[in-house]
């Protein structure tokens, strides 16, 4: 004689959500693994190929570039610096901080060049005949519109406190959960 149990259904419930998290936790290790592989090759195409950041502070390269964009450049000798290039140079006026412009004159020294400045969006020349006394010269080769606010943000101190509690609880939640799945 043969007997027959009905299970009851709360287990058949949970067995189908067992077999969810079971295909659901692999198919975020996936994921995961393919971000940071993703982040891993950016940063090694980045460090070989010398591509360096910058945010464009205000409208003045419109349209070309809008404020809060941020522009990719690429290192390049000065003597290969050329009018009509848009470079980033150190502001004369504010130590520490650089700006986007394009050279509208550049006149070979023998100590440098030196180069007058402008932005497509301003009626005029840039007042500074700027010497450029570095070896190398960031030349703006590309741009990621909007990505610059990150980066402008990013000096601000609350956004920093907002990344360093939002990354220390990612990694206790990883913990959490690493701890937990052992047991």
């Amino acid at each position: 004689m043969t007997t027959a149990t009905i299970e009851p259904p709360v287990r058949a419930i949970a067995r189908g959500r067992h077999r969810r998290r079971s295909i659901a936790r692999p198919l975020r290790m996936v994921a995961g693994t393919l971000v940071s592989l993703a982040a891993l090759a950016g940063a090694i195409v980045v460090v070989v190929l010398g591509i360096g950041f910058s945010p464009v502070l205000s409208p003045s390269m419109s349209p070309a570039f809008d404020a809060g964009d941020l522009v990719l450049t690429r290192a390049v000798p000065t003597s290969e610096v050329r009018v009509g290039d848009v470079v980033v140079l150190p502001r004369p006026d504010a130590a520490g901080e650089r700006y986007v412009h394009r050279i509208v004159a550049l006149r070979p020294t023998a100590t440098g060049p030196v180069v007058v400045t402008k932005g497509d969006n301003n009626p005029a020349a840039d007042p500074q005949r700027l010497r450029i006394t570095s070896s190398e010269v960031p030349i703006v080769t590309g741009s990621l519109p909007g990505l610059g606010k990150i980066a402008i943000s990013g000096q601000q101190t609350w956004p920093r406190v907002v990344l360093i509690v939002l990354t220390g609880g990612c990694v206790l939640v990883a913990a959490k959960r690493l701890i937990m799945d052992r047991r």
